[in-house]
């Protein structure tokens, strides 16, 4: 099973994955699809599809104001009820009353730190900018945001000199996962470096596609150990902006450096999180 694989159920979670369809898509009998993808993941590809599309349900009901059966549909459900049974199983109760909690829960929370930030670090104003499209090499981290090492971008570098990649790098980072809504050692995040064009995988190096798009850009100026008390700042900013929605994940973050190193007390980072104007959904 290739990183591709996980990038396309990721892209598609509101299309057919079943298992036939991903053991075609993968060129293996499915069975051995089933061994090969559970061994990866620790999952079955039944429960990790119907686990991504309940926290992107989960993280959904929180940000927008669609109705429940129109979440439900985005996140591949086939129907209201089928929904409201998987997801009171996941999270303890139904939609409608899971959106009323999470939300007082994020009005109750108090002010972090972060909005008056103190030395060790700051966070500029949050602007509305479109980054463009591209492609990306990668390499996946599956486990707390916080654990994933730098050697990531390390493999990436010897990577792109070996295929003679001319610099300077573009190096992201990418979240594809709610901290609050997904487990600890299911968050999964890609260190990538932005290359020319598409290109044919192999290993641990996988390819994506970037689609860019406008984003909610905010820079933070510090050690990455501060990153999660500057998204507690962001998130509730970009959810008050006045013509834009937060749309949801993945949150992006570009690192403003030659090289990515994690024991730099001053990294400069931009947070870029999905939006949408006025009038779009």
């Amino acid at each position: 099973m290739t990183p591709a694989l996980l990038v396309h159920i990721q892209a598609h979670l509101d299309e057919d994955l079943s298992l036939g369809v991903l053991s075609a898509k993968a060129s293996l009998s499915p069975a051995h699809f089933q061994r090969s993808f559970q061994a990866v993941t620790g999952e079955t590809p039944k429960n990790y599809v119907a686990r991504l599309r309940l926290e992107r349900a989960a993280f959904r009901l929180l940000v927008h104001d669609e109705t429940v059966l129109t979440i439900a549909l985005d996140c591949g459900f086939q129907n209201h009820e089928t929904f409201t049974r998987a997801f009171r199983r996941r999270f303890g109760m139904p939609p409608s009353s899971y959106r009323a909690w999470v939300r007082r829960q994020a009005q109750q929370r108090p002010g972090t730190a972060a909005e008056q930030p103190d030395e060790a670090y700051s966070i500029s104003e949050t602007k509305i900018r479109r980054l463009q499209r591209a492609h990306l090499a990668f390499v996946r981290h599956v486990g707390p945001y916080e654990a994933a090492p730098d050697t990531l971008f390390d493999t990436l570098e010897e990577w792109a000199t070996n295929q003679g990649l001319a610099g300077p790098r573009i190096w992201m980072g990418i979240g594809h996962d709610a901290p609050a809504t997904t487990r600890p050692e299911h968050l999964r995040f890609d260190a990538a470096v932005v290359v020319p064009a598409a290109f044919n995988a192999r290993g641990a190096i996988g390819h994506q596609v970037f689609e860019g798009g406008e984003f909610a850009v905010t820079t933070h100026a510090g050690p990455f150990v501060t990153l999660p008390a500057a998204y507690a700042a962001i998130f509730p900013r970009v959810t008050r902006l006045p013509k834009h929605q937060l749309i949801g994940l993945p949150a992006v973050e570009i690192y403003q450096t030659a090289r990515v190193n994690a024991r730099l007390q001053l990294n400069v980072t931009d947070i870029c999180l999905p939006v949408a104007g006025s009038g779009f959904s």
